[in-house]
């Protein structure tokens, strides 16, 4: 079948909406801060502190079984000096991030069920994580897993005709959803997802698991995380108690094998630990059925 007469450019597809060309502020200011090593631990607590309603829920996630702490975290100086700069700038980012786009107009997909995968996704991704021999160097796991669908939802709220002709044509033929919107857009949502995150300047290893997510064995950077990713969204998608299924996708998926050094064996331990969080944490991070 012949590519569109018109193909629409990613940047022009993003342009103009600001929900989607302005990032979140807080989260660049947070970043400045830490990138900045005269700044303090104060100094972040303070820009966070400026909006109550993001620091009664960092708190509440913080305070959470996902994390486990023996005693309870009772300020945002405290969560940043135990959970860590980084860690508690990505809680913030997934908690605007998960607001605003639950919040823009959307017929295609129940936003309960994609924000459900996507959270099962980062906790697959930063439990995997934990088993990689390398684990400790590898960056970003939970966000970039969070965030690793995130331009389906630009492209069913900005195309939304031609994200349907789409949907129809990979289920007519058979193939990826990706597949069709490229026959159909020009385009595919991991092209608008690492756009996006560029855009808004994420962490480089976030914008490589969007850009290669399909193609980890291409990434020259951060090939761990893009491999770790890609499988965690694999696993994120299957009914963990279908485990017939789950070892056909895996086998199918022996690339990625290659790119992960360990065991198969660790995977049902993985999803069972990630599973046992899971409800917990997407309530904490989804308000939409509030």
């Amino acid at each position: 079948m012949a590519g569109p007469t018109n193909l629409i450019n990613v940047r022009e597809l993003l342009a103009g909406n600001v929900q989607l060309a302005s990032p979140p502020d807080v989260f660049h200011k947070i970043t400045q801060v830490i990138n900045n090593p005269s700044n303090t631990l104060a100094d972040v607590a303070r820009l966070i502190e400026n909006d109550p309603g993001l620091t009664a829920r960092l708190l509440k996630i913080v305070n959470s079984s996902y994390y486990g702490f023996p005693t309870r975290i009772a300020s945002i100086p405290q969560a940043v000096n135990i959970v860590g700069f980084r860690e508690l700038r990505d809680l913030v980012l997934a908690t605007l991030v998960i607001d605003r786009f639950s919040a823009l107009p959307n017929g295609l997909i129940s936003m309960r069920q994609y924000w459900m995968i996507s959270v099962r996704c980062a906790l697959i991704a930063k439990t995997l994580g934990k088993y990689h021999p390398d684990g400790k160097r590898l960056q970003e796991l939970f966000i970039a897993g969070l965030l690793h669908e995130i331009g389906r939802l630009v492209i069913y709220h900005r195309l939304p005709e031609l994200a349907r002709a789409a949907l129809l044509q990979s289920r007519v033929e058979n193939i990826s959803e990706h597949m069709a919107q490229r026959r159909v857009i020009g385009l595919d949502h991991y092209e608008v997802g690492a756009e996006l995150a560029r855009l808004w300047r994420l962490p480089e290893p976030v914008i490589a698991t969007l850009e290669y997510h399909e193609r980890p064995a291409d990434a020259a950077e951060f090939p761990q995380e893009v491999a770790v990713v890609h499988l965690a969204a694999i696993l994120a998608a299957v009914d963990p108690m279908n485990t017939d299924l789950l070892e056909e996708l895996l086998l199918e998926d022996a690339p990625v094998w290659s790119l992960i050094p360990f065991a198969r064996t660790q995977i049902k331990a993985v999803i069972a630990e990630a599973e046992a969080s899971l409800l917990e944490v997407f309530r904490l991070f989804y308000r939409g059925d509030r």
